[in-house]
């Protein structure tokens, strides 16, 4: 068993594994890395693997990687950097552990050699077996999410809506907004309709930059669609959509303040769905939601949103964040500044 890293001739194999069920994310995916690439961003791939070579031919051997990890060196604001491992690693076997802490070692040769102050795990799986991470219940990536099961006919999907949600589609189609897939020069519009979202919605967002090389490396994969509402011409609002590996990903959305009764948010969720069923995904990844219960959250409102696709499906929730510390003062410091500015770890 040992560690290697792995280039794009590999990207094929990679792909399959960082797009397994249930547990393979895009944030993990040969393209998602090279969007990072495209950022500045410094990437490693690490792959594990085995050899074994057969008893009654010893002149051929059979190649098993038995996990993969995608690691993007983040800059730390005065600090230095960190490694960051988003929704990985991803276990291609049964023997967690063992695989773990082979690719451990040289995650830490590598943050050593970068001098990162921590590596920060965010997977989709718990790593419990490991105690001499930290765990909190906390992440950058959504901890929870709906996900709705696009497996049925069309007919059956949307009759498992809530009714308001069927109301409010159909209310956008009878009021004549038209839902079209977008393309780069609606890039422009998205960005523009974001700024009103996230002043409106109080949330943070990225420099524009970010998500137009997100589309322009994403593009050529096929991962990546807008879909676009309008009404006599005016944009009432931008989904950007992910698909990779029969999942599709409603990762980020867009809306006018302006003639928010015609409910445009509902027919572009409803195109969604359908465009990821034309592309045969089996699953729609809303992602994030808070729990219900957390009604002053400020995600509330579009968990209550999401909810209306999904009434019947649980919240989901990831393990959080488990940090290994190579800086032990430097990490406490970033801790502390967390905590006195009010912001998430």
């Amino acid at each position: 068993m040992k560690v290697i890293q792995i280039n794009e001739k590999w990207k094929g194999i990679w792909d399959k594994i960082a797009g397994k069920k249930h547990f393979g994310s895009f944030l993990q995916s040969f393209a998602w890395g090279k969007f990072k690439e495209s950022l500045g961003k410094k990437v490693f791939r690490l792959a594990v693997i085995k050899t074994k070579v057969s008893v009654s031919d010893p002149f051929t051997s059979e190649l098993k990687i038995l996990g993969i990890t995608q690691i993007i060196k983040e800059p730390l604001p005065i600090l230095g950097n960190f490694l960051y491992v988003p929704h990985g690693p991803i276990f291609n076997t049964k023997s967690k552990q063992e695989v773990f802490n082979v690719l451990k070692n040289k995650i830490i040769e590598i943050a050593k050699a970068e001098k990162s102050a921590f590596i920060r795990f965010e997977p989709k799986q718990g790593l419990s077996f490991a105690p001499e991470l930290r765990h909190f219940k906390t992440s950058i990536q959504a901890l929870y999410t709906l996900k709705l099961d696009l497996l049925p006919p069309l007919e059956e999907i949307i009759a498992c809506f809530k009714q308001k949600t069927r109301y409010n589609i159909r209310l956008a189609e009878k009021k004549g907004v038209r839902v079209r897939v977008g393309s780069r020069q609606d890039l422009g519009s998205f960005l523009a309709l974001l700024k009103i979202t996230a002043k409106r919605d109080n949330f943070f967002i990225y420099p524009d930059d970010y998500y137009i090389k997100m589309y322009e490396c994403l593009k050529p994969k096929n991962m990546i669609e807008l879909v676009v509402a309008e009404i006599d011409r005016e944009i009432l609002g931008v989904f950007i959509n992910i698909f990779f590996n029969k999942e599709a990903i409603y990762l980020h959305g867009a809306t006018s303040s302006k003639k928010r009764n015609l409910m445009a948010s509902y027919t572009l969720m409803w195109e969604t769905i359908k465009r990821a069923k034309q592309k045969g995904c089996e699953t729609l990844d809303l992602w994030g939601v808070v729990p219900e219960n957390e009604i002053n959250h400020p995600w509330y409102g579009f968990t209550r949103f999401k909810r209306g696709f999904a009434p019947k499906k649980h919240i989901e929730a990831y393990p959080g964040t488990y940090f290994l510390v190579l800086k032990p003062l430097i990490f406490r410091f970033y801790l502390w500044q967390k905590s006195i500015r009010g912001r998430r770890i």
